[in-house]
């Protein structure tokens, strides 16, 4: 979600966020099966004996003599020696099988692919960076692993694993992943998604280059999250606070530095006012309590980070949360999705930053409504893009709730931000969008209206229901968009249109709108 708007800032461009659909992933070839052995000829059975007389002596005549069966106990002896031919034939056949199975569950790529990545991971865990730039070929790809190894280690991991996206290479590119969890910040591991090209099968220094997962258009994707800041720059400076990882370039650390202890106390601020108020959730997701957040300047790089290719650049934009799918989110369900954290990424250019007089109130403000974001963000349940009001979590509750919490407990200000922000606008006695393309309007007063009084509608409600009932509305909205007339009956007592009757009503009593 983005921060308001900078007074007087020019227009912005699109805006569009497309979804990545997952390439299927390419399968270890099929292991043929040995031919069944032949099995032996059918025994024909062997003829009887012939019979014998004894010789004609002394004009008498014996018994005949009866038959002898020597026939059949030849063929049951050779069909016992044939049954055991054929058992320890069948016997070696099965023990060859099951050596050529194992033969090939040792030699597959994927297990030996399996081996780089996890040595990866190994070398990470022991801080040796000789053993994580093994896998990439000596040159430039070597060199810049070694300054993402040397800024990974500075950063506090719960987990950080590398994991294959797939049993091979196909064309020369295989998917790996990053699953990574920041300690104290992520409720679940999310991943970052590269492309690696690689020259032949798994092997020290056959990786030739690194880059973020593709989209069906060869592009760099959107959701592969990369690159990271531990990409983006050569150096990583790193600040860690209670709830609160803050990172930039080693060349904006004087920045970073001066921001910190601001920040944390903006993290502190909004955790206070959600854990007083506990709003209940469903059990299986809870709110993020630690933030991971990016500081700046270049407006260019700012667009790149965790974006693949870059974001369409919106100069109303001030910072921006994303929050980002677990890991495991397929385990939701169909439909369904699993937040595993947050990426926070500010603009420090900005007179947020920049005024001499207030920046500590500009990066307070800024930290309040990134944060407030985050902390909803993981009890999304429902894949959305934002475009249908009746199925997607409403906008001007989305920013509406960031700009509450940005102003909470300064209720002079807010009063003032608000009458200054909706002052000769249009009102039209309706609530603010509930769509994107809507609430992100491409005229500056427009957008800042947008803000203000969604931030209003929340500020009343919870005037008159209470701050409770306020967030439990915003938790359990975010849970399940498709409940919005249940969930706001529950908070208020109201239909949606009398609480929007009753709050438009208020709107015109306080405020400069055009009428």
């Amino acid at each position: 979600m983005s921060h308001p708007p900078q007074p007087g800032a020019p227009a912005p461009g699109q805006q569009p966020y497309q979804p990545y659909q997952s390439q299927p992933q390419p399968q270890p070839p099929y292991q043929a099966q040995p031919p069944h052995p032949h099995q032996p000829p059918y025994q024909q059975p062997l003829p009887v004996g012939r019979q014998f007389q004894l010789p004609y002596q002394q004009q008498q005549f014996e018994p005949p003599v009866r038959p002898r069966r020597r026939g059949r106990r030849i063929a049951f002896t050779v069909a016992g020696v044939l049954a055991v031919l054929v058992l320890a034939f069948a016997l070696l056949v099965v023990n060859n099988l099951n050596r050529q199975h194992q033969y090939a569950k040792d030699n597959v790529p994927e297990k030996k692919w399996r081996a780089l990545v996890d040595g990866m991971t190994q070398a990470l865990a022991a801080k040796d960076e000789e053993a994580f730039v093994k896998p990439f070929a000596p040159g430039p790809t070597q060199d810049k692993q070694r300054k993402v190894f040397r800024n990974l280690v500075k950063i506090p991991w719960q987990t950080a694993r590398w994991e294959l996206q797939a049993g091979d290479a196909v064309k020369g590119v295989l998917p790996v992943a990053f699953v990574h969890q920041v300690k104290g910040v992520d409720n679940r591991p999310i991943a970052e998604t590269y492309a690696w090209t690689v020259s032949g099968p798994a092997a020290p220094g056959v990786v030739t280059a690194v880059g973020g997962d593709k989209d069906l258009m060869g592009g760099t994707s959107d959701v592969s999250y990369y690159p990271g800041p531990w990409e983006m720059y050569d150096e990583l400076a790193v600040e860690v606070r209670d709830h609160l990882v803050v990172v930039s370039d080693r060349g904006q650390s004087a920045e970073l530095e001066r921001d910190v202890d601001v920040l944390a106390q903006a993290a502190k601020d909004d955790l206070a006012v959600w854990q007083q108020n506990k709003p209940p959730t469903d059990g299986v997701r809870s709110a993020a309590e630690g933030f991971f957040v990016v500081l700046e300047k270049n407006r260019d790089v700012y667009n790149k980070l965790y974006a693949g290719d870059g974001r369409e650049n919106d100069r109303l934009e001030a910072g921006v949360n994303m929050a980002v799918e677990a890991a495991d989110s397929d385990k939701a369900g169909q439909g369904k999705i699993m937040i595993g954290g947050s990426r926070i990424v500010m603009d420090t250019s900005l007179e947020r930053f920049t005024s001499k007089d207030r920046w500590q109130e500009g990066v307070t403000d800024i930290g309040r409504h990134e944060m407030a974001h985050a902390i909803v963000a993981p009890l999304t349940a429902d894949f959305d893009l934002g475009l249908v009001e009746d199925s997607t979590v409403r906008m001007w509750v989305i920013e509406g709730f960031a700009d509450f919490m940005a102003l909470h407990g300064k209720d002079a200000k807010a009063r003032t931000d608000l009458a200054y922000k909706v002052k000769d606008f249009a009102f039209h006695d309706g609530l603010p969008p509930a769509t994107a393309v809507e609430f992100y309007a491409k005229d500056p007063k427009e957008r800042s209206a947008n803000y203000a009084l969604s931030a209003d509608a929340l500020r009343w409600m919870a005037s008159k229901y209470g701050e409770a009932r306020t967030l439990a509305f915003v938790a359990a909205h975010y849970g399940d968009p498709t409940g919005f007339q249940r969930q706001l009956t529950a908070a208020t007592g109201l239909t949606p249109e009398q609480f929007q009757q009753q709050w438009a009503a208020h709107v015109r009593a306080t405020l400069p709108v055009k009428r």
